[in-house]
């Protein structure tokens, strides 16, 4: 049997074929408008249509293989009904609102079909086949364009009674230390969030806004690596706010692990170190340490997360 695995994002659409332990058989990337500046912006009409004729293609391939698909999970970016497995909207393509996607598939295909948000799809994919196999309780957090989360307690994902838990970015966890007194704006619509700190575009932000200069993220990490004293002051302000935001959440869910994945945590030791260190601080004392990990699926959360929701949410 064959299992498929859909992630839809910004700039492509990845499509898996996997084995039931997980492993990739069949590999297909669809760019998409957003992937280059001279294309034509892709509407949801024409992302649902592009969704559609690859996923026919890999459908066909496991029949060929003699291993049909026995049921097929999407991880969508942006929040989702998983119950009824509708979008409520993207933030980045215009006409996803209340897009019926489990529905579509169902009919297209006649294949069981399950839909959840990206962050709830890396953490599913983390706890069955990356760094938190065989943990009961554990705090998964996503840190690049924006930071997410999920939530595993007592061997379940929790999502909330607006498929909401877990949004670990817009909890409010500073004041700007008075220079806004209202906090930097997040993308949210409100100010002071954990994603205006300390995501790639809030740390690029606080970089300019004390230097005078734009870098990307990755050379901010980069050159604090190397030692660049102004650099290395951003990141360990970026790691102070991840922290206080990280131990509040141990603070009140007690998970055995907490596990980093998403673009920026792939800075490494020069994010890391500070994060060990102060997160110490901020996390409930009598409970001990708690142990932070990096993701070990990297790239491949979404799509391996995406099948681990085809496969069920147990491991």
């Amino acid at each position: 049997m064959s299992f498929l695995g859909i992630d839809k994002g910004g700039t492509r659409h990845t499509f898996a074929l996997t084995t039931d332990k997980g492993e990739i058989v069949h590999r297909v990337q669809h760019e998409t408008g957003r992937a280059c500046g001279s294309c034509q912006m892709e509407d949801a009409q024409a992302e649902i249509e592009a969704l559609h004729a690859v996923a026919s293609e890999l459908v066909q391939v496991a029949a060929d293989r003699r291993a049909p698909v026995q049921s097929i999970g999407i991880s969508f970016g942006g929040p989702v009904n998983a119950e009824t497995g509708t979008t409520i909207l993207s933030h980045h393509v215009s006409g996803w609102e209340g897009v019926p996607l489990r529905d579509l598939f169902e009919d297209w295909f006649g294949i069981r079909t399950r839909v959840d948000n990206d962050a709830n799809v890396g953490c599913l994919g983390e706890w069955r086949f990356g760094a938190g196999r065989g943990c009961r309780d554990l705090l998964y957090v996503n840190i690049g364009t924006g930071i997410g989360g999920g939530i595993i307690a007592n061997g379940q994902l929790v999502r909330g009674a607006n498929n909401l838990a877990g949004e670990i970015g817009h909890t409010i966890i500073d004041s700007d230390s008075g220079v806004r007194p209202d906090g930097p704006p997040c993308t949210c619509g409100r100010r002071g969030c954990l994603e205006s700190f300390a995501s790639g575009p809030g740390i690029e932000r606080r970089y300019h806004e004390r230097f005078d200069q734009r870098l990307t993220c990755r050379e901010i990490f980069i050159n604090a690596m190397e030692n660049d004293r102004d650099a290395a002051a951003i990141v360990e302000e970026a790691a102070h706010y991840l922290a206080r935001g990280i131990g509040t959440a141990v603070s009140l869910l007690n998970p055995e692990l907490v596990i980093v994945g998403g673009g920026v945590s792939e800075a490494g030791d020069s994010l890391f170190t500070p994060l060990y260190r102060l997160l110490q601080h901020y996390g409930f004392s009598q409970a001990g340490p708690v142990r932070v990990v990096p993701a070990q699926l990297g790239y491949d959360a979404g799509i391996i997360g995406a099948v681990a929701l085809a496969m069920g949410t147990r491991q």
